[in-house]
């Protein structure tokens, strides 16, 4: 076979032959920890270990250039179906669904927490299952909320328009409900500790999803405040207020985990956390108040009165 056939062929294989390769690599592999481990190092070894290598290179490679092929092959099959397009093609629609599969999570931590508060005779428990149902009954609220909205707007786009701000404003002002159950919590974190041992790696594990959880909810705000849509924002403002408080639980199981004098560096922590997790919702809250009230003083408010009085 000519190189320049060669290439071509290594460049695009065919399926039979990558699956082939794919289990020669694990094979030679295997075949490498083995040599290893027996502590084998005659000649025949480096053969097995120059073959592993050069299988292994070349299965990274097949995998990363299969890459776009596989995504594009997942879209167009995606596409058949309104879900999954809706998912894919409308940020909106994206993150109503993000906010519903949320709203389940709040939903499940809240009982998780109230469980666990009824069986230890927990009131760190309770109080954090209370802030979950504030914070699940936000979300619902909103989404019930945008709902009725688009409902009684008939399809009139400046009616919804000065729905949406409504609720932005009242979002705003629920922020403040929520702020007595975060505070409660964030006062319980300091007095106590949390009646709960953690491995170091559920610590590591958990550390790395919330910080995925807050890189994630900061990105999505500073997307959607591109969009101008007062609906989304209150979804997004929700999450970084969620993102927030879940850096400070967080803080707690590394210290109780990490820490030699857990007390006194955990209630030094959690103070200082604590306060500014709670100025950060308090702000966010004023922000949403003000900009609501001033969006709802503009030109859509006149459209809102026309349909009420038809």
């Amino acid at each position: 076979m000519k190189p320049n056939r060669l290439w071509s062929f290594l460049k695009d294989p065919p399926i039979v032959f990558l699956v082939a390769i794919w289990v020669a690599a694990v094979l030679f592999v295997c075949g490498s920890i083995v040599l290893v481990v027996l502590n084998y190092r005659d000649w025949p070894s480096y053969i097995v270990y120059i073959c592993a290598a050069a299988l292994l290179v070349y299965t990274v490679y097949t995998l990363i250039s299969s890459i776009p092929r596989v995504r594009k092959k997942l879209l167009e099959k995606a596409k058949r179906y309104a879900l999954t397009n809706n998912l894919i093609s409308s940020y909106g629609f994206r993150t109503v669904a993000f906010s519903v599969a949320a709203l389940v999570m709040n939903v499940g931590f809240a009982l998780f927490n109230g469980v666990q508060g009824i069986v230890s005779f927990s009131l760190w428990y309770g109080i954090i299952a209370c802030y979950y149902i504030f914070l699940g009954a936000l979300r619902g609220g909103i989404l019930i909320g945008s709902y009725r909205a688009k409902k009684r707007s008939g399809g009139n786009v400046e009616v919804f328009a000065v729905y949406k701000r409504k609720l932005y404003r009242l979002c705003g002002i629920a922020l403040f409900v929520l702020e007595l159950a975060l505070a409660a919590a964030v006062t319980l974190m300091i007095l106590y500790e949390r009646p709960t041992e953690y491995s170091e790696i559920m610590a590591i594990t958990s550390a790395a999803y919330t910080f995925y959880k807050v890189i994630f909810a900061v990105v999505n705000v500073v997307k959607v405040r591109k969009l101008q849509d007062p609906m989304l924002q209150c979804f997004r403002n929700i999450n970084l207020t969620d993102a927030a408080v879940s850096l400070l639980s967080l803080q707690v199981m590394l210290v109780a985990v990490f820490s030699d004098d857990r007390q006194q560096l955990l209630n030094t922590l959690n103070a200082i956390t604590g306060f500014v997790v709670c100025a950060l919702t308090i702000v966010i809250g004023i922000i949403m108040i003000v900009r609501g009230s001033a969006m709802l003083k503009g030109k859509g408010t006149e459209a809102l009165h026309e349909r009420t009085e038809e």
